[in-house]
């Protein structure tokens, strides 16, 4: 990594004609809708951490504060090499110690991200052996790559592979320069491996950034993301195919970039329309208020630090019942604890306890005596970790 310079879902459904509205707010992992109207425009948060010195498990303890959706959209495990071996002249994929190790630990290190909607990806680079992803000398030693590489997010239960072309150093051990082709053969082959729902990232650094382009096949539309690797410096990814939802032209080094720059970085992302702002070296401890920099102008929220986190859905569903609005606040939960719920609008409080897993539980209020639904709730789960507060839309049908 050089030192320089995609799913929780607030959706918004309005059936005028029925006098029906309706917010869906699921809070748990997979949970995503094409009509996520409210964040889908939101630049996904991404960040690289160093598990030789840090664990990934640390990129859980953020969240978008009166919210259950995480800080980070999509966190890369930096890093796994591409190794050589020098007795089958062929390349193969290493995983250090460090890196098997958070593999191997998947239950504390990587399926709490996932949980609360953090897409996990392994990012893949040279190791000085001459072995890298610009370098493969036919599609048949580019597809072998592959395979190791798609076995590798099957037994892990990983969201994809981020490509990182540095440190290969081409030519030693007799390894040839690199070619035209090498990268696009492997993302061809990668991504029929993968299929259409895993994610395949470039750093966009290296001979491979050049080369994205071969007999009319383009990497780029392939791919789903391209970061800038200049950290501390605003650069676009120039991939052919890639919109600019897809790239990360901002880019944050978390202990090195100032904080006002990384705010800087946001802002522009969201004004200009870019898809991600990339982030680099997560370490322990609480970074909350550095974060809230770059999270507020790409969401609107504040970042919160180990806030309490339930593993549950809530819908908000907006109706007309004798010429008055009645809200309907559906939790569904499939945590293990036994939760109570509070439910604060403008048209009443409304509590209820015990709620446990696989069985729903609806609070409804009217809007009775004059009150007016407002268009917003907060409801607030309590439970063994605490009270997790969460900050709801909906639209208020016109009753009569």
């Amino acid at each position: 990594m050089t030192a320089i310079p995609r799913r929780r879902r607030f959706t918004a459904l309005a059936a005028a004609a029925l006098g029906i509205a309706v917010v869906s707010t699921p809070l748990t992992a997979g949970a995503s809708t094409a009509s996520d109207t409210a964040v889908a425009d939101d630049a996904k948060r991404v960040v690289y951490v160093e598990v030789n010195s840090n664990d990934m498990a640390n990129v859980a303890d953020y969240t978008l504060e009166s919210t259950l959706r995480p800080a980070f959209d999509i966190a890369i495990i930096f890093a796994a090499n591409i190794n050589y071996d020098t007795e089958k002249g062929e390349a193969y994929l290493h995983l250090n110690e460090r890196v098997t190790e958070t593999l191997q630990d998947a239950e504390n290190q990587i399926r709490p991200l996932q949980k609360r909607g953090t897409e996990v990806l392994l990012s893949v680079l040279g190791n000085h052996q001459g072995a890298g992803i610009a370098n493969f000398e036919s599609r048949e030693d580019a597809a072998a790559f592959a395979d190791e590489l798609a076995a590798v997010v099957e037994d892990y239960g990983l969201d994809g592979i981020d490509f990182d072309d540095e440190w290969s150093k081409y030519g030693t051990n007799g390894t040839g320069q690199p070619n035209e082709y090498s990268f696009v053969y492997l993302v061809q082959e990668l991504r029929e491996r993968l299929g259409p729902d895993k994610l395949i990232t470039l750093y966009n650094i290296g001979p491979a950034a050049e080369a994205t382009e071969y007999e009319g096949v383009r990497a780029g539309d392939l791919l789903d993301y391209a970061w800038n690797p200049w950290y501390g410096y605003w650069d676009v990814p120039q991939i052919p195919g890639l919109e600019p939802a897809q790239l990360a032209a901002g880019a944050v080094d978390l202990t090195r970039t100032s904080q006002q720059r990384a705010q800087e970085f946001a802002e522009r992302t969201a004004a200009e329309g870019f898809g991600a702002l990339v982030t680099y070296n997560l370490t322990a401890g609480d970074h909350s208020a550095y974060l809230s920099s770059i999270t507020e102008p790409l969401t609107g929220h504040a970042t919160a630090y180990r806030a309490p986190w339930y593993d549950v859905d809530v819908d908000v569903a907006a109706t007309c019942a004798g010429g008055d609005v009645k809200l309907k606040v559906t939790i569904d939960s499939d945590d293990a604890a036994s939760l109570e719920a509070e439910v604060v609008s403008s048209i009443g409080t409304s509590t209820a306890s015990a709620i446990t897993a696989a069985e729903p539980r609806a609070i409804v209020q009217h809007a009775k005596k004059g009150l007016v639904a407002d268009g917003s709730l907060t409801v607030r789960l309590g439970g063994e970790a605490g009270t997790a507060e969460l900050d709801l839309p909906y639209e208020a049908p016109i009753c009569r």
